[in-house]
């Protein structure tokens, strides 16, 4: 199974027992459990994942973490897997862009059960997301502002990720220039959106325009 990558957010141990036991079953090994929304809201912010699930006890909390995972740079596309305490609190979230949902009271099976229905969008994500890692300089930056020197980091079917040298206030459009590594090192320019970066000078773009015989 492909490396899944899977934030879950509950403050119920009983929940979070449950969830582990139906992803060790699935033969999930990279989950991420979190018990502070100001901490996963920071976290869906700059770090991508292929699936989430969204403990819904409390209803107001949870719609806008989905709100914000639904506005936000990284996890707009992912399926989120949430589990409510009844029908009424199952039409809020619906609402809010929950893709999957599982009514409680939950048990590892039943968890089981729902999660390999949301497997395949999962997955799918995954595979729409999957970074090759590399290394490679370039320079990005504009024609106005300059261009500041870089190290491609990875890339995947619709942006790259760079490491840069120095931290400036980039943002919006960025050109891309940089040299494919062969024996006769091809020059790539390319556009993109920044859509996201952290705190140790990495970011994130998404690639708009790049000469169709580069791609």
């Amino acid at each position: 199974m492909e490396r899944l990558q899977l934030l879950i957010f509950s403050q119920d141990s009983s929940l979070v027992g449950f969830v582990r036991a139906a992803l060790q079953d699935l033969g999930v090994a990279g989950a991420h459990f979190d018990t502070d929304s100001a901490r996963t809201l920071e976290i869906l912010r700059s770090r991508h994942f292929d699936g989430i699930i969204l403990d819904c006890n409390d209803l107001a909390c949870a719609r806008e973490i989905l709100t914000r995972i639904r506005g936000g740079p990284s996890n707009r596309q992912t399926p989120v897997t949430a589990i409510v305490n009844d029908a009424t609190d199952l039409r809020g979230i619906q609402s809010s862009g929950a893709n999957f949902n599982v009514c409680k009271p939950v048990s590892p099976a039943t968890l089981k059960a729902h999660l390999n229905k949301a497997f395949d969008a999962i997955r799918k994500e995954h595979r729409r997301y999957f970074r090759c890692a590399v290394s490679v300089p370039l320079f990005v930056g504009t024609e106005k502002d300059g261009f500041t020197s870089a190290r491609l980091i990875n890339v995947s079917a619709e942006g790259l990720a760079v490491l840069l040298r120095r931290s400036p206030k980039l943002e919006g459009t960025v050109s891309l220039r940089f040299d494919l590594p062969s024996i006769e090192p091809y020059r790539i320019d390319a556009e993109g959106e920044i859509a996201w970066a952290d705190d140790e000078s990495r970011m994130g773009i998404k690639v708009s325009h790049m000469p169709q015989e580069a791609r």
